[in-house]
């Protein structure tokens, strides 16, 4: 990258030169992130995939099939991991409460 003072005066390749390398950096500092939860706490990470699987499983039966494929069994495990992933992130605190 050139000696540019400013994002402004960087060229088209520059900008794109800079903004790969951010990503390249966030990229890192968010597998470690992971690496740390996944060493310390892996069922935060598991009850995160728990969701996705359960939430990508509706979102293709209601997609390609309709509300029909979607079962009652399938409605309670996405309530129940979107309640495990809430819980298990504190994200049920009320602001208030502080």
């Amino acid at each position: 990258m050139s000696k540019s003072n400013s994002f402004e005066d960087m060229t088209m390749e520059e900008r794109q030169e800079y903004w790969a390398k951010q990503r390249g950096q966030e990229a890192m500092v968010r597998e470690a992130l992971l690496f740390q939860i996944r060493d310390k706490y892996p069922s935060m990470l598991e009850s995160v995939e728990s969701l996705v699987k359960v939430a990508n499983s509706i979102g293709e039966d209601l997609q390609w099939h309709g509300i029909e494929a979607v079962t009652c069994a399938d409605m309670h495990k996405l309530i129940d991991s979107a309640y495990s992933v809430t819980r298990l992130y504190h994200l049920d605190k009320d602001e208030s409460d502080e």
